[in-house]
């Protein structure tokens, strides 16, 4: 069962997670594996498996995972597959073992049948002392006498074991246990053992009772019988860990990701927008603006090129996208691509927690986790500010889980920036070498001015906003 353990790790533990959520594991499993920085860089999800597998032998490496990604908000659904996969694995190995059945000696009485046949049907192993004592008291040593039933009770069906009394009954049916959908072996075994009291202990009918049908295994006591009928509590759902609870939608931690020419349409409300901006200083009348929108189920980063279309990318606003094109996690919407506005009846329902993780700034401990190229939106306070030239400025920016450096080139360079202030930053790129963030061509940045900076007038083209 070890290949098992490992194939539901990697297939519903480690596949469906991305790279950022997997970059948390291996930081996670690092002292655990002996991972250095190198190993968690170049190590894919198939040899962290291999290391689970040796380090956390069993099903131990199914709960190792589990333990992990409990504690990780939008992982539910991984927990609960992996949950389910360990349950299946278990009872399959359970199945395997190999169950004694004894044979029957012809003239056994039908009690010892049915004893064996509930032994077998529940999974035991071995006859229980209690189970021995109930064939003892219903079959004669050897089998070879049999209990002479009188000439009413020889005329009489078997009764079912479940069969409650019907009219004229001077009889009090059998208690049952509480039926649940879900009846463990030790359950069943308990149900065995009622019918076999029930039928050693059988009393004579009367004779008018022998003239019965037989009663159905879900028949009910008819009026005017003078017996109690057998109290049957209401079934209860099994209240076990395999019990599913109801789902919540996961909410992603980054942006979806689309490759290539999309015809769509999409339907998207807008979240947020920014103003429209030269993006190209040699050809002034190459604008665009960033957006972002979102689905039910997740949000994207939108990159437009088409500037008149700014009017339908208000908050709020429910539109369908068309032929774009998705490249290094954007939407790009171009001249050929068609924006509509969706009719005012057709609503969308943008959980808050979706929109708030949409317009979250990620924290600069996990920007040292990403991979190079990743693009980043958000605003930080600026520590530090060092003009090396008049091309190039870096900012020294921090939060309360570290410091980076963010280099700013060209155009952005005139962008009225002080120490104390806070950068709205939006698609800057993660550096290859270094890690730090760097502006590239379709880089935007806002200042927010903090109050000890808020001297001169704001002015309208130097990308400024005021202090929250």
């Amino acid at each position: 069962m070890e290949s098992e353990y490992k194939k539901i790790i990697l297939l519903k533990g480690l596949e469906p997670i991305n790279d950022y959520q997997f970059s948390i594991i291996k930081s996670l499993l690092a002292h655990d594996l002996g991972l250095t920085l190198n190993m968690q860089k170049e190590y894919n999800k198939v040899k962290i498996a291999d290391l689970m597998e040796k380090k956390f032998p069993g099903v131990a490496c199914v709960n190792k995972l589990i333990d992990l990604f409990k504690e990780m908000q939008e992982c539910e659904d991984i927990v609960i597959n992996l949950r389910n996969g360990k349950r299946k694995v278990m009872r399959q190995s359970r199945g395997k073992e190999t169950i004694p059945v004894k044979k029957i000696k012809p003239g056994a009485s039908s009690t010892e049948e049915s004893t064996s046949t509930a032994d077998g049907a529940s999974g035991s192993v071995h006859d229980t002392p209690e189970s021995k004592k109930q064939k003892s008291k219903t079959t004669p040593k050897g089998g070879k006498k049999k209990v002479q039933p009188t000439q009413q009770q020889s005329q009489l069906p078997e009764p079912s074991a479940t069969s409650t009394q019907s009219a004229g009954s001077s009889l009090q049916g059998p208690q049952q246990p509480p039926a649940t959908p879900c009846s463990s072996g030790s359950t069943k075994k308990k149900n065995m053992k009622t019918t076999t009291k029930d039928e050693s202990g059988r009393m004579q009918p009367p004779q008018e009772q022998s003239q019965l049908p037989e009663p159905s295994a879900t028949s009910t006591r008819s009026p005017g019988s003078s017996l109690q009928a057998p109290q049957q509590p209401p079934a209860t759902p099994c209240s076990s860990g395999s019990t599913k609870k109801p789902r919540l939608k996961a909410i992603p931690r980054e942006a979806a990701r689309e490759e290539g020419v999309q015809k769509g349409p999409k339907k998207v409300m807008v979240l947020k927008a920014t103003e429209p901006f030269v993006y190209d200083t040699v050809e002034p009348e190459k604008k665009m603006f960033h957006a972002t929108v979102a689905t039910e189920s997740q949000f994207f980063q939108v990159k437009v090129f088409q500037v008149n279309l700014k009017e339908k990318f208000v908050s709020k606003n429910i539109i369908t996208i068309s032929d774009y094109v998705g490249r290094n996690g954007f939407l790009e919407v171009y001249d050929a691509s068609s924006v509509s506005d969706v009719s005012a009846d057709q609503k969308m329902d943008v959980s808050s927690g979706l929109i708030q993780k949409a317009n979250a700034t990620p924290k600069i401990s996990d920007l040292y986790l990403q991979k190079p190229g990743t693009f980043v939106n958000g605003i930080y306070e600026v520590h530090k500010k060092n003009v090396l030239n008049e091309q190039i400025i870096s900012y020294e920016i921090k939060d309360n889980t570290g410091e980076m450096e963010v280099w700013v080139y060209g155009r952005l360079t005139k962008v009225d920036c002080e120490e104390g202030d806070k950068l709205r930053l939006t698609c800057f790129e993660l550096s290859d070498n270094v890690k730090k963030l760097r502006s590239v061509i379709h880089s935007f940045m806002k200042v927010i001015k903090s109050r000890k900076n808020k001297k001169q007038p704001l002015d309208p083209d130097s990308h400024m906003e005021p202090s929250p």
